[in-house]
């Protein structure tokens, strides 16, 4: 998600989901969770992923600083709280839970805090997504770049410019805007990235570099990507326009042609492929009185199926070793003082 795309977006959601809860801006208010708490008290978490050893990662993108920076928006100007508190927090399998890798730039708006997105082990490595907040601050620390760093040392294996890359190219021909947000790999290894702000999925390898996979023009705002054991992707949207039922999933083939398109969902976040099963988290979901709490749902040709409903501003999914579901809510500031966390879902 782009925060000056989402900006006017996030202020109403906020109000809204307000409204609709009814709530006191109090973390102690918070609705029942439909499932267990497994770790809260995050200010804006957002990806999730489990390592070899069974602990779930959760990235959090922190709650800014004391540093002022005043950018463009889509108002006039915003105001944002520059800090390092963005960290990665991982719980073990016995529930324990610890500040795995702190000090990462966080920059807080009223309504959205950006930097670090996602934290992803894989083999040797973790692979870092960090996001930003806009063209205006593209000479910001790693913004909206796809970092590698070695597991055990934490030194910078490979850096992967795709700001640069976006004005260099501008894939989807809407002009510059990038906003990295997911990444999957392939069976040969082949490192693929979805860029929400350049409405586009490109890959990479060290030998090859960047290279565009596909590309929307229609500003469909692609957020996250499954690559299924036969080599087809799966792409999560956000949805033109952030209208009710813009939100959709498509599926590509390894071939590159598109399969299916699973439409009329909501503000898509992340998905996740476990097996036959497509399960996917709506940030909200539209009723007659605007933007309400979020859901997890699982799709298929037939429609979708709430696996659970009444999350405010759910946002990651994995499944754990254990065979559950875990979801990271209160991505988004949706009341002052009010934290997120991660819960764990029973599915059948």
């Amino acid at each position: 998600m782009h925060l000056q795309r989402l900006f006017r977006f996030t202020l109403a959601f906020t109000l809204a989901v307000i409204g609709l809860a009814a709530l006191p801006a109090m973390a102690q208010e918070m609705p029942p969770l439909p499932g267990e708490e497994v770790v809260g008290g995050l200010s804006a978490p957002r990806g999730l992923a489990f390592d070899a050893e069974g602990n779930l990662w959760v990235t959090v993108a922190g709650t800014g600083g004391e540093v002022s920076m005043t950018l463009p928006s889509p108002d006039g100007e915003a105001v944002f709280q520059m800090g390092l508190t963005g960290r990665i927090v991982t719980v073990a399998p016995d529930g324990t839970a610890t500040d795995r890798i702190s000090g990462f730039p966080s920059y807080a708006a009223p309504t959205e805090t950006t930097g670090l997105y996602r934290a992803i082990p894989n083999g040797d490595s973790i692979w870092l997504v960090f996001n930003g907040t806009g063209s205006a601050t593209t000479g910001a620390f790693w913004t909206d770049s796809v970092v590698e760093l070695d597991a055990t040392t934490l030194a910078v294996k490979n850096i992967l410019n795709l700001n640069a890359f976006e004005a260099e190219n501008d894939p989807d021909g809407n002009g510059y805007d990038s906003n990295v947000v997911d990444i999957d790999w392939g069976a040969d290894g082949t490192l693929y990235i979805v860029d929400a702000g350049g409405n586009d999925v490109l890959s990479w390898t060290e030998d090859a570099g960047l290279q565009v996979v596909q590309a929307w023009s229609d500003n469909s705002v692609p957020t996250s990507i499954e690559i299924a054991e036969n080599g087809d992707f799966y792409i999560g949207f956000l949805g033109a326009g952030l209208a009710p039922g813009a939100g959709k999933i498509e599926h590509w083939s390894a071939a590159g042609e598109l399969v299916e398109t699973f439409s009329g969902l909501n503000t898509i976040t992340d998905i996740l492929l476990d097996g036959e099963t497509l399960y996917a988290v709506q940030l909200v979901i539209f009723g007659e009185q605007g933007p309400g709490p979020g859901s997890v749902i699982t799709v298929t040709s037939e429609g979708a199926t709430p696996v659970a409903e009444g999350l405010l501003a759910p946002f990651g999914i994995a499944k754990g070793p254990d065979g559950a579901i875990y979801v990271s809510y209160g991505s988004v500031a949706f009341a002052p003082g009010m934290m997120g966390g991660v819960v764990k879902l029973t599915t059948p």
